[in-house]
């Protein structure tokens, strides 16, 4: 056996014995909203979708130098299917996921396949056996959210009116902590646990009489698309810890969800009020410094 059998031979054991490789990404911290889903999960605190994908270096195999890139070639495709699967199950909206643009527009779906093309790899890891996994991740806000926004909301409005309350609580009243007149406010926190809310890259916010508070017709959203319209957390807010609250929210608590699809809220008519009187000082809604607290 001449140096360069012996080197491959060596450099496939060591690999097989080094399951302890680890994935580069930071854990998930206990207070963030993660979705997971058969193809991969959906991180929607801290805006990305990740998926795996393995493959098996056969043990004929083994000994060949192009073995081990082949199976991470072979491990990155079964990855980008799972990710375009799991992109493909997103909610834009109430009423659309990404998979019904895509379905709907071959511009979109060429546009989505080429972000899954260029996810970034996160992980790679060798395990006992020959099996290889690859990590991929996207995120779920820029290039996604500017691809798929205009056409989920041209839909949406187009179709039946979702404000309608479907899901109401027995109490409206507001949490502690939400009477701010004469405050300084620094964001909006909706306290929405016990609904059966869907996350979306573009929830909707209503008053009672159906009003639209919070959504892409009624605020600015120029930077929805860098860093979405909203923040989804699973703990109660803490003064100044969450970047979009702020030190200084205003906290209401959802009435009740729309009935297409449950990615609206409503809230209050007093509640709406007493936010729009301090966002036309503040800014908050503008800026998408809205947090939503999910079960």
């Amino acid at each position: 056996m001449n140096l360069k059998s012996v080197c491959a031979t060596v450099t496939a054991a060591i690999a097989l014995l080094m399951p302890q490789a680890v994935f580069m990404q930071k854990t998930a911290d206990a207070g963030e909203f993660i979705a997971k889903e058969r193809a991969g999960l959906i991180n929607w605190s801290a805006g990305y979708l990740e998926a795996t994908g393995k493959a098996v270096i056969l043990a004929e195999n083994m000994k060949r130098i192009s073995a081990r890139p082949a199976a991470v070639r072979n491990a990155r495709v079964e990855a980008g299917r799972n990710l375009l699967e799991l992109t493909k199950n997103i909610a834009v909206d109430s009423m659309t996921t990404v998979g019904m643009l895509m379905t709907e527009n071959d511009i979109i779906n060429i546009q989505v396949e080429g972000l899954i093309k260029k996810a970034a790899q996160t992980g790679l890891l060798y395990l006992p056996g020959g099996a290889v996994e690859v990590k991929l991740r996207l995120p779920l806000y820029g290039e996604l959210s500017q691809i798929v926004t205009p056409s989920g909301i041209e839909k949406r409005i187009a179709a039946a009116s979702a404000t309608a309350v479907a899901s109401v609580s027995k109490t409206s009243a507001s949490p502690d902590g939400a009477e701010t007149a004469g405050r300084f406010a620094t964001g909006l926190v909706i306290d929405a646990r016990g609904f059966e809310f869907r996350p979306a890259i573009w929830p909707h916010l209503y008053d009672e009489k159906g009003r639209e508070i919070y959504g892409f017709s009624a605020r600015s959203h120029e930077c929805s698309t860098d860093r979405g319209a909203c923040g989804y957390s699973r703990d109660s807010v803490i003064p100044g810890r969450n970047e979009r609250a702020g030190e200084n929210p205003i906290i209401v608590r959802a009435i009740g969800t729309g009935p297409a699809g449950g990615s609206d809220l409503v809230i209050a008519n007093d509640d709406a009020f007493r936010l729009l009187t301090l966002e036309a000082e503040n800014h908050f809604l503008k800026n998408c410094r809205v947090l939503i607290l999910l079960d």
